[in-house]
């Protein structure tokens, strides 16, 4: 089933949305090393910065799944995303370390509750044989973001000042929020069941769903997996090749501008396999593929720039598997109870990413004579095991059977 013109607009407006949401969450990791050295953090400092953000937005994900639903989609989005805007905002003036902590606590609150709204929409407005292409697009978001956004927010970071980039998102999530405001549809259709007045008493009602189907906890705890083993190497990526490999921070944006080229290219035809192939077998084949750059990033002692683009460039791209597996995960969904499904699989990847980074800078040593980073092999081991023990668990919520039973039911119809 292809999109329609309308319906490909929404997603590419959507996905201008998630460009500045993921932005503003990843031009902090390349900045790492301006940062360390403006406000002398430590790498425990450090990692609580980074991981202020994902635990803030995994604490807001819970809260919000007793009243996402209550709502029209369209206002609550708009809601979220206004108070995300003023929190980059807020990070674009912060003139201490603590100022910025609390800045990125703020931030994260709405920021992770973006990202569950995002895909509750997506779910609402696609079935399910769509579902793979229309957060393929909206993951280009991602892309764009990678492959523009960080280089341009490094370079400012770097040239001018590392207030600019937060101070430039900030502005145009204001213009998208009027954007937004004008052209997404009104979507209410999962209020119907709250005229019955006993829904309305219902509060637990999310959590009693999610405790009774094992389904939705297999697929929740093979997504944290997923998130936890991918983000272990993101925050002291850009540090580690600065400190231990010899990059400028000039040429940090090289990674990113060729990783985002590469993802931007690979995302939408990803969410088509995945539409075509079924979703289960590329999320497999994706993460088998992974291995090889996490464990050659992380084991190389020296590396060249072309050698570090090409592996570098294929770990982005492997990142596209948690287009898949999200796919998979929103058919595990009551479409009633979307919304507070997806802020609790928003919850869980922030947890993940939250857990993830204040493991990643209790392994990290950083030798204080030389700045050099160590250790940094055991997150690449770790890495392998928590992506493989992802590709163990989605097995349980695979959609293979079901593929096929459709591919054969259009067979034989032809």
């Amino acid at each position: 089933m292809t999109l329609t013109k309308n319906e490909k607009v929404t997603l590419y407006m959507l996905a201008a949305v998630s460009f500045t949401n993921i932005l503003d969450f990843i031009v902090l990791m390349p900045l790492g090393h301006v940062l360390q050295e403006t406000f002398e953090m430590t790498p425990v400092m450090w990692s609580a910065v980074v991981s202020s953000y994902t635990l803030a937005a995994a604490v807001s994900g819970l809260i919000s799944i007793f009243i996402i639903d209550r709502f029209e989609r369209k206002r609550m989005f708009l809601t979220i995303y206004a108070f995300f805007t003023i929190g980059t905002l807020l990070c674009s003036i912060a003139p201490t370390y603590h100022f910025l902590l609390l800045a990125r606590l703020f931030t994260g609150v709405f920021g992770g509750l973006i990202n569950a709204a995002l895909f509750t929409i997506v779910g609402d407005m696609l079935p399910e044989e769509k579902r793979g292409t229309g957060i393929g697009i909206l993951m280009t978001g991602f892309a764009v973001s990678s492959a523009i956004g960080v280089p341009i927010g490094l370079y400012l970071g770097v040239e001018i000042d590392w207030h600019a980039p937060f101070l430039i998102i900030g502005c145009i999530a204001s213009v998208l929020w009027i954007v937004c405001y004008k052209r997404l549809p009104t979507m209410n259709a999962h209020l119907e069941h709250r005229k019955d007045p006993n829904e309305n008493i219902k509060l637990l009602a999310p959590f009693t769903e999610l405790l009774s189907n094992k389904r939705q906890q297999q697929g929740l705890l093979a997504l944290g997996f997923v998130f936890f083993g991918h983000f272990l190497l993101i925050p002291f990526f850009s540090p580690y090749m600065v400190n231990n490999i010899g990059f400028e921070d000039s040429q940090l944006t090289w990674i990113y501008l060729c990783g985002g080229i590469c993802t931007m290219y690979f995302s939408p035809r990803i969410g088509v396999w995945s539409d075509k192939y079924g979703k289960y077998l590329v999320f497999t084949i994706i993460s088998c593929i992974t291995v090889l750059p996490t464990l050659v990033l992380t084991n190389t002692p020296t590396m060249s720039i072309p050698f570090v683009l090409v592996f570098s460039s294929l770990f982005f791209i492997c990142g596209a598997r948690s287009i898949p597996a999200n796919a998979l995960l929103l058919g595990t969904s009551n479409p009633k109870k979307r919304g507070s499904f997806m802020s609790v699989r928003s919850s869980v990847q922030n947890l993940s990413q939250g857990l993830a980074s204040f493991a990643s800078g209790y392994i990290i040593y950083q030798d204080p004579t030389t700045g050099v980073f160590q250790h940094y092999n055991r997150i690449g081991i770790i890495s392998v095991i928590a992506t493989m023990l992802g590709v163990f668990l989605f097995k349980k919520i695979s959609d293979t059977a079901k593929h096929r039973a459709r591919k054969l039911s259009l067979q034989n119809q032809a």
